[in-house]
């Protein structure tokens, strides 16, 4: 019992330190996307960590169950460590992650983040490219006027041409740069040639959306954590630690990989294609995202079991060796 406690013990432990910490990495990584070309960074801003803590929060959902996977690797003590694991579960997604997302819904409604974000634009005096056309404002971008730019393009024998852009307007320089504000600062830092097949982004998105559906929308989504949750069946498969360590990332990226692909916009043709198959056709009518759902459910199903089957199997050798 002591040793149960201990591992929830752990959990918070890993719930409020890992959370703070990841907040303020998170937060730097926030003040480099919002930064601009020609102003002092701003370290540590309210808005920037108040949005890192509920992203990290989020986050924390999905990877807590992993990380106390290693440990039990390390440190096994029998059942009771098992149902401490289903409480955590239980915990995590029942009440942590729902919170956090009223608790964010709340601060959201209260908090103006838009106001905050549109007080520092875009500076003027600098060169900027998009493609073939090379921009240059003549002053500071302003979120609530027009504002003054020259625009030239490098691919026609056009002379550079003179325009001004309006507050309303989805300007290039801006769609481009996403997720940075600048894209001076995106040429520098972002890598196009780095994929990332993870987007936890999307898949707290995925569960915020669901919980604000209610109930059999969230109910839903936790075939998404029950999957997840199933790799507790894999921290004991293998007689080499090693091997139940490589298990538990490779079984973790899948489902992880998977569920991004499936939000993925790469993705949808062959989502579609799956759906006029027609299997689907009678889920569909109560719930949403019926494939992902089966699909998340089959692999928990599958873990679980395996893991089931070899404590009977190792229980079994145990006691013909005593006996």
């Amino acid at each position: 019992m002591k040793k149960a406690l201990y591992f929830i013990l752990i959990y918070l432990v890993l719930l409020i330190l890992g959370t703070l910490l990841a907040t303020l990495l998170y937060s730097l990584y926030l003040n480099v996307t919002n930064f601009t070309a020609g102003q002092p960074m701003a370290l540590f801003q309210t808005g920037d960590i108040i949005k890192s803590f509920f992203y990290i929060s989020a986050c924390y959902a999905f990877l807590i169950g992993p990380v106390l996977c290693y440990y039990r690797i390390r440190h096994p003590f029998g059942a009771a460590q098992t149902f401490a694991y289903i409480f955590i579960f239980a915990l995590t997604w029942t009440v942590v992650f729902p919170m956090n997302y009223k608790l964010k819904t709340f601060v959201n409604n209260n908090y103006d983040f838009a106001t905050v974000e549109k007080e520092q634009g875009l500076t003027g005096g600098y060169f900027r490219k998009v493609g073939d056309k090379i921009y240059y404002l003549v002053e500071d971008y302003n979120y609530d006027r027009v504002t003054r730019i020259i625009e030239l393009d490098t691919e026609s024998d056009q002379a550079a041409r003179y325009r001004v852009v309006f507050s309303d307007e989805a300007f290039e320089l801006l769609k481009a740069g996403k997720p940075y504000k600048d894209i001076i600062i995106k040429s520098t830092f972002e890598d196009s040639s780095i994929t990332n097949f993870i987007n936890l982004k999307s898949l707290v998105d995925y569960g915020e959306t669901s919980f604000s559906k209610g109930f059999i929308a969230y109910l839903c989504f936790l075939s998404l954590a029950f999957a997840i949750c199933s790799i507790y069946g894999l921290s004991s498969m293998f007689d080499w630690n090693l091997l139940n360590v490589c298990a538990i990332v490779v079984s973790l990226s899948a489902i992880l990989i998977f569920n991004s692909l499936y939000f993925s916009a790469a993705f949808q043709p062959v989502i579609r294609q799956i759906y006029k198959i027609g299997f689907f056709d009678f889920t569909n009518r109560f719930i949403q995202n019926s494939f992902l759902v089966f699909v998340n459910t089959v692999f928990g199903l599958i873990i679980t079991t395996a893991g089931i089957i070899k404590f009977i199997l190792k229980k079994t050798a145990v006691k013909k060796e005593e006996d």
